[in-house]
C-alpha cells in the first residue's frame, strides 16, 4: 500500500540521482575512447584537431541519452530490489 509506494518514490529518487552523479564522466571518457579507436580505423587520415571535434561533439550528442538509459536501468534494479 502506501508504504510500499513511499518505498518506491524513494529508491526512485536515490538511484536516479546516484546513477546520474556517478555515470556521466566514466561514460563520456569510454565513449570519446570507443569513438577514436572506431573513427581512427576507420578514417586514418584524420587530422588530430578533427578527430578531436568530431570526438567531442559525438559524445556531446549521445551523453544525456546514455546517462538517461543508465539512470532508467539503475532505477528498475533498485525498485525490483525493494519489491524482493
Amino acid at each position: 500500500g502506501e508504504m510500499r509506494r513511499a518505498a518506491h518514490h524513494m529508491v526512485q529518487a536515490l538511484a536516479s540521482s546516484l546513477a546520474l552523479v556517478t555515470c556521466r564522466e566514466p561514460l563520456r571518457v569510454s565513449m570519446s575512447t570507443h569513438l577514436r579507436t572506431l573513427l581512427q580505423q576507420q578514417q586514418p587520415g584524420l587530422a588530430g584537431d578533427q578527430l578531436e571535434t568530431a570526438l567531442q561533439a559525438a559524445s556531446a550528442d549521445n551523453l544525456d541519452l546514455g546517462c538517461a538509459l543508465i539512470e532508467r536501468v539503475a532505477t528498475d534494479r533498485a525498485l525490483r530490489d525493494i519489491d524482493d
